[in-house]
């Protein structure tokens, strides 16, 4: 796909000599143009924009500036409108400079952080990085996603593609169905919480087992930078090294334990943070590789959540201690107050979906909260503006609802939304969704909204 151009000032321009040119590659001239490149026979030598008074020598291993705008637009994706990626594109070429030369010359600084509480489905402390941060998050996703893939467990579902909460409801059923051959015989289901797990988390204990990683099962020149840039993000600390942009009573919603402010140092994870969400999935797996082990058993892990199909209870509980043992040595522990066990034929809870034999209905919090999400929009003002927010939110419902066994749940929520909002939405029987009348299409809100044309 072509790229289009884009213009670098005299002074990045004048710091940066070269950029490694290849198949659709990225060129910079000495007028400081960045242009898309389709020469197929183009053999230059890859130099890095670090090495500012080498420029010609061979840097291999060095961050290079033109893997780094590749990630950029990666990393701005659904943040466009967000604060801080607004601020970096508004001179993007000139501070993707400055972190490419950041990163080679090991002074990258982590410390433009920002804190935030979410209420729903439940209230949770939330740590986001600036674009210039996010950036090196998902550069190391990119390096390491596909040794992630082979090192993690086939039953580990969170953070990963193609293995999402659906995926792992998916799994967790059939895995009922084989251990009771059809529900024709007796099994036992566990679930089993862990305790505070992102905000108990070691950093050490965690950055450990990422080094690890890179050590093993890396291949690259960049070796030393990957694990530079692990090691930097993962001790950023980010509670002692952000802004808060909304009230401080919101975090009145969570508990003193979870929250990462009353944390000493080297302990927390920051949910938010792309390098901690995949760190947090490898930080059990050796504990779920050796419950794979067993036969008589079949396991699935989302993040904190760990659900075990039995045949045999009473085994299962013997290794209970082993199990704590595991966990404790990565200073994880077991929520007691959560812990269930239970006959698969009284069913289980499991990631805002009931599973009861061979059906799965949506929890009571999740139907709730879809009702009440009408009620709220009901109380909107200016709604006509805000039509394809309304869509979004009314199709996401239904779309749950109508995926679960609970039909007629599913149809009165449809009749309630189109009732109350006949005005802007309409039903789609061919797309079997929600979709806004023609003179609430996003196009015709921004005529008449702005009185502009198009």
């Amino acid at each position: 796909m072509p790229v289009p151009a884009v213009r670098l000032d005299a002074a990045s321009a004048a710091a940066v000599p070269f950029v490694r040119s290849r198949s659709n590659g990225w060129n910079l001239n000495n007028n400081g143009n960045f242009n898309g490149n389709n020469n197929l026979n183009n053999n230059n030598r890859a130099l890095s924009v670090a090495n500012l008074t080498n420029a010609g020598r061979s840097v291999d291993g060095m961050v290079l500036l033109d893997e780094l705008l590749e990630t950029y637009f990666v990393a701005r994706s659904n943040k466009r409108r967000s604060r801080d990626a607004v601020l970096f594109e508004m001179d993007f070429e000139k501070s993707l400079v400055r972190l490419c030369n950041d990163l080679n010359g090991r002074k990258l600084d982590t410390t433009p952080n920002y804190a935030f509480v979410v209420f729903s489905p439940k209230a949770r402390e939330i740590f986001a990085t600036a674009m210039y941060v996010r950036i090196v998050h998902h550069y190391l996703d990119r390096k390491l996603r596909p040794i992630y893939e082979d090192v993690l467990s086939d039953r580990t579902y969170n953070n990963r593609k193609g293995k999402g909460l659906h995926a792992c409801i998916a799994r967790f059923r059939e895995d009922v169905r084989e251990m009771t051959c059809n529900y024709t015989r007796d099994a036992w289901i566990v679930h089993m919480d862990l305790k505070g797990y992102f905000p108990n988390a070691d950093v050490e204990i965690a950055l450990a087992q990422q080094l690890d990683i890179i050590d093993r099962y890396y291949i690259g020149d960049d070796e030393d930078d990957i694990g530079y840039m692990m090691e930097t993000c993962m001790r950023a600390d980010p509670a002692r090294n952000c802004k808060v942009y909304v009230p401080r009573s919101n975090w009145s919603a969570i508990a003193p334990e979870k929250s990462l402010f009353n944390k000493p140092v080297g302990t927390g994870g920051a949910i938010g943070f792309l390098c901690w969400q995949n760190a947090m999935g490898h930080y059990i797996n050796n504990v779920v590789k050796w419950l794979e082990t067993f036969g008589f058993l079949r396991v699935v892990v989302f993040v904190d959540d760990i659900y075990v199909v039995t045949t045999d209870k009473a085994k299962f509980l013997s290794m209970m201690p082993e199990i704590r043992s595991r966990l404790s040595a990565l200073k994880v522990q077991l929520n007691d107050r959560t812990f269930y066990c239970q006959h698969y034929s009284k069913g289980v809870h499991i990631l805002g979906s009931r599973v009861k034999f061979g059906r799965e209905y949506a929890d009571n919090g999740t139907v709730h909260r879809a009702f009440a999400k009408i009620k709220e929009w009901k109380r909107a003002r200016n709604v006509q503006w805000k039509t394809a927010r309304l869509l979004s939110s009314m199709n996401t419902y239904v779309g749950i609802l109508r995926t679960k066994d609970m039909r007629n749940v599913a149809e009165r929520f449809r009749r309630e939304v189109l009732t109350s909002f006949r005005r802007y939405l309409r039903w789609n029987d061919k797309k079997d969704c929600f979709a806004l009348r023609d003179r609430y299409g996003f196009r015709t809100v921004l005529q008449r909204k702005y009185k502009v044309r198009f």
